[in-house]
């Protein structure tokens, strides 16, 4: 499940780890360039491709992909430093491998520095034979065991050609090596999570005098160096954590982070960021250019070669010990945070992500990531606010929290769109609005800093790629006026309101309050919906009587009406928008930092604004004609889309005359317009399904005309009798003896159990029934962290490019307690992400998930009762539609001459019967 897990750190200053520590160098090839190289062959050989890999892991979201030709010989290396690692008993190097053919071997290169090639005048090696990889087509790990053992066996080897004179006293390994020979012809391997336990880099022992003192802090003048004599930087306070405050300079600081892509660093900065995360070790010029920005960095530790003093590292802002975190990292994840406190002479801040334990990961770390995959999920906006709010009731009291703020739809939805649009390219679909959203409710939960998250460059080459740059950079807009309140406020009791649909949370420094404002709607995460035109009306206790309230927006600060009464004070709010921010103060400093920011940036915010609505309406233009061609029309887009390009040509003339406040009036009308039509086409292809998880091709606005596509496929096929055996829940025994299994995870004082019940089944005799109690009703926890109980299915065989259908009914008689996600119901295939959460029904309720199969293997579904309470499953099918049969080349598709007759839905009238 991890994603990154740190690599280790051996350096004199930094983090220095002995034999009795248990170190470890580890790499989960999540960064942007590939780390092996080709090094040595005795045969003719070509790298065809060399890249990081999605969607093609062991463990995350990435590995490191090669393609070789390769001609007639013994051996192909490929290598990876490692440092000068000193040969120990603990040493134990490992990596997972996957390749299309067999005999690839891991080896490790030794150097005996006291031993002299005679031949070639430098010291001796030999290479120490690991595992050779035999399971092909599947993941498998490769280790050399027991390199010590294995030296001294090599010893009797080298001694008998070179003499008694070899000398094995400090021999160390600096090589990782790859021999990639299969025989001759095309190869293609992936290699993911590395792991060297007992790593020790035998250059970075510690000084007599306890290490080196030529830090920045020592220096008389305060200045240092650059190793090119080039920059001078002055000694500064490193950053601090303060309480749950992070400090930069002793000022609290707001953490607006990008995942680092090798986008030029002054170009992010320019896009308003002020920090960059990374999955490896920084090198000494990136740094540097960091240093010359003022950019901080959020990184791992360096480790073997790339070990350096902590005065290089002084952009760090926090260490990275890696993210996905799971419960077999705890204790690598301990070790590696106290090797780091206790060598790290700056104490810097250590942070991480997990997907549970957090408890045990926040008395790890001090600041805590907390990820959830909104896009495209079944995870409600609106409830995303409460599951970040819940976060810290699990984790130590007190640990300030980091909100990922997902860019992108999970690689799962894009795994699905490539394998139903036959491998074509599916248009992304950033929508500004969902990531405002997700920023707001970040914030409004007492996130302290932002990571925004995307497994592609930033870039502006295309209409959808500038859209989520432009966004981006409005955003940071709007987060540098809040960052006072953010870094340095405290976050309040949430106030009610009086429209169910609005969420208000209130975060307060000694001269101000802050209100964050949004409003929400369902299915938000698929496509957001238009704003409401209806004012907000907000009641806020506690104000004092000569407090004013300004609306901030991004055309500039706008007084409101407050009216103090028995309750509160009284503010109303008539274009709130889909989230907004109001201040409540008396300082006129407050006021001026907020008009001030809002000048220096007028004009190109204006610009900003315009230009995201330019390249939404093109888009939108483009989806609306081809849906209209399909014959799936929305009733009065034509004139909405006309009328947006109206008020966008009025903005662009506003702009031009420097009228920025009127840009911003015209820009909106334009927005919700576009908003009305995108939701328009959702909800009318949404609407054919129980819910929109059904279908991955209803993930996104851009991705309705590959519905159609696909329900004219299914149209035209057969769908396969039920394939699930023992679905129809009536047969314990055969239910086990197929291949159904329990699992159970429980907290202290939860029980749980999974039996088939004769209460009201759907058909049949029974059904299978979930629940998950306490004894003591008032000990029940207020929150759980990942699901008491779950059920997986007996698997089924499908192969490459078969559309399966998973049918079934379910019973949640009543919210489920500890949770948001009530029963979560989910395939191996699509995963957790694109599951259907299910969180009340009437009765029986159906489920339906179609999902396309990208490689040959077994589907399995999976029922996890996520809180306390109870869940009912019966009836439950699988079915297969085969792949069209390939046609000779220039043979026409028939179904081609007229492929979109009519509305084609992707649910049947009436499901196939499981037998």
């Amino acid at each position: 499940m991890r994603e990154v897990l740190v690599s280790a750190v051996v350096t004199a200053t930094l983090l220095v780890f002995s034999a009795g520590a248990n170190a470890q160098l580890r790499d989960s090839f999540e960064g942007p360039e590939p780390t092996w190289r080709l090094a040595e062959a005795d045969c003719g050989v070509k790298v065809l491709a060399q890249q990081r890999a999605l969607g093609q892991a062991h463990g995350g979201n990435a590995s490191e992909y090669s393609r070789l030709s390769i001609g007639n010989g013994t051996y192909v290396y490929m290598t990876r430093s490692i440092g000068r690692c000193g040969v120990i008993a603990e040493l134990a190097p490992s990596m997972w491998v996957k390749c299309d053919r067999a005999n690839v071997r891991l080896m490790l290169r030794v150097v005996l520095p006291r031993s002299i090639d005679p031949g070639s005048g430098q010291p001796l090696t030999a290479l120490l034979r690991g595992d050779a990889y035999t399971d092909v087509g599947n993941w498998q790990q490769l280790t050399v065991p027991t390199p010590l053992t294995l030296l001294q066996r090599e010893a009797v080897v080298l001694r008998t050609q070179f003499g008694r004179e070899v000398d094995m006293r400090g021999a160390y390994a600096d090589l990782l090596v790859l021999n990639t020979y299969t025989g001759p012809g095309e190869t293609q391997l992936w290699f993911d999570d590395l792991e060297i336990a007992g790593y020790v880099n035998i250059d970075e022992a510690p000084a007599a005098d306890g290490g080196n003192t030529s830090s920045v802090n020592s220096r008389s003048n305060g200045q240092t160096s650059d190793s090119d004599g080039s920059a001078v930087r002055v000694a500064q306070k490193a950053p601090q954590l303060e309480g749950s405050i992070l400090t930069v300079a002793n000022r609290p600081f707001m953490v607006r982070a990008i995942q680092y892509q090798g986008e030029p660093l002054e170009w992010l900065r320019s896009l308003g960021f002020n920090t960059i995360k990374l999955t490896s070790s920084p090198s000494s010029q990136l740094i540097k250019e960091a240093r010359r920005l003022e950019m901080w960095i959020i990184a791992p530790p360096p480790y073997g070669d790339m070990a350096a003093s902590s005065d290089d590292f002084d952009r760090i802002i926090a260490w990275s010990l890696g993210s996905r975190l799971g419960d077999a990292d705890v204790r690598a994840t301990e070790d590696l945070a106290v090797e780091l406190r206790r060598n790290d002479r700056m104490n810097r801040p250590i942070v991480c992500s997990a997907d549970c334990q957090l408890a045990a990961y926040s008395r790890i770390a001090g600041i805590l990531q907390v990820d959830q995959p909104l896009l495209g999920s079944t995870v409600e906006l609106m409830s995303y606010r409460s599951w970040l709010s819940s976060r810290p009731r699990i984790a130590r009291p007190g640990t300030p929290m980091w909100a990922g703020i997902a860019m992108q739809s999970s690689t799962k939805l894009d795994e699905q769109l490539r394998a139903f649009s036959a491998s074509a390219r599916a248009e992304d679909d950033p929508d500004p609005d969902q990531l405002r959203l997700q920023v707001y409710a970040a914030l409004s939960a007492g996130m302290k800093g932002l990571v925004f998250q995307s497994n592609a460059p930033l870039a502006i080459d295309t209409i959808s790629a500038g859209l989520r740059t432009d966004t981006l950079k409005l955003l940071n807009h709007e987060l540098a006026m809040l960052e006072p309140w953010v870094a340095g406020g405290s976050l309040v009791d949430d106030m009610i309101s009086f429209d169910p649909s609005v969420q208000v949370s209130v975060l307060q420094t000694e001269r101000s309050k802050l209100l964050l404002i949004t409003r929400h709607a369902s299915h938000q995460q698929y496509v957001a919906a238009p704003p409401p035109s209806t004012p907000i009306s907000l009641v806020v206790p506690g104000v004092p009587i000569s407090d004013r309230a300004y609306q901030i927006t991004m055309a500039g600060l706008k007084q409101l009406r407050a009216t103090p009464g028995s309750g509160g004070t009284r503010i109303t709010i008539e274009d709130a928008g889909i989230a907004t921010a109001v201040v409540l103060t008396q300082d006129p400093l407050v006021v001026h930092h907020l008009q001030r920011t809002l000048a220096q940036s007028q004009q190109e915010v204006a610009r900003l604004r315009y230009d995201m609505a330019v390249r939404r309406h093109a888009t939108t233009v483009n989806i609306d004609r081809e849906l209209a061609i399909r014959s799936h029309p929305l009733e009065g887009s034509t004139q909405r889309l006309d009328e947006a390009r109206s008020n966008l040509e009025q903005a662009r003339r506003m702009h031009e005359s420097a009228n920025y406040s009127e840009v911003h009036r015209f820009s909106a009308r334009a927005e919700s317009l576009l908003a009305r039509v995108r939701r328009g086409h959702w909800e009318q292809t949404a609407a054919a399904f129980p819910s929109p998880a059904a279908s991955p091709c209803i993930g996104r606005f851009t991705t309705l005309p590959l519905h159609w596509s696909v329900a004219e496929r299914i149209r035209r096929g057969t769908f396969s009798p039920n394939y699930l055996a023992a679905g129809d829940m009536e047969n314990l025994a055969v239910m086990l003896e197929a291949g159904w299994r329990q699992q159970r995870r429980l907290p202290a004082g939860v029980d749980a159990d999974v039996a088939l019940s004769l209460r009201e089944p759907h058909s049949g005799r029974s059904s299978t029934r979930l629940a998950a109690w306490v004894a003591n009703p008032k000990e029940a926890p207020a929150v759980l962290e990942r699901p008491p109980v779950w059920i997986t299915s007996s698997p089924v065989p499908v192969r490459m490019g078969q559309i399966v259908r998973v049918h079934g009914w379910v019973n949640v008689p009543a919210r489920l307690t500890g949770t948001a996600d009530g029963l979560h119901v989910f395939d191996s295939i699509g995963g957790p992400e694109l599951g259907d959460r299910i969180r009340l029904t009437q009765g029986w309720r159906e489920f339906t998930l179609y999902r396309s199969v990208p490689d040959n293997g077994q589907l399995t579904l999976t029922f996890a009762l996520t809180g306390l309470g109870e869940a009912s499953i019966d009836s439950v099918s699988v079915h297969l539609l085969d792949p069209p049969p390939l046609r000779p080349a220039g043979t026409p598709d028939p179904a081609m001459q007229n492929p979109f007759p009519g509305a084609a839905s992707l649910l049947p009238a009436s499901p196939p019967t499981p037998r």
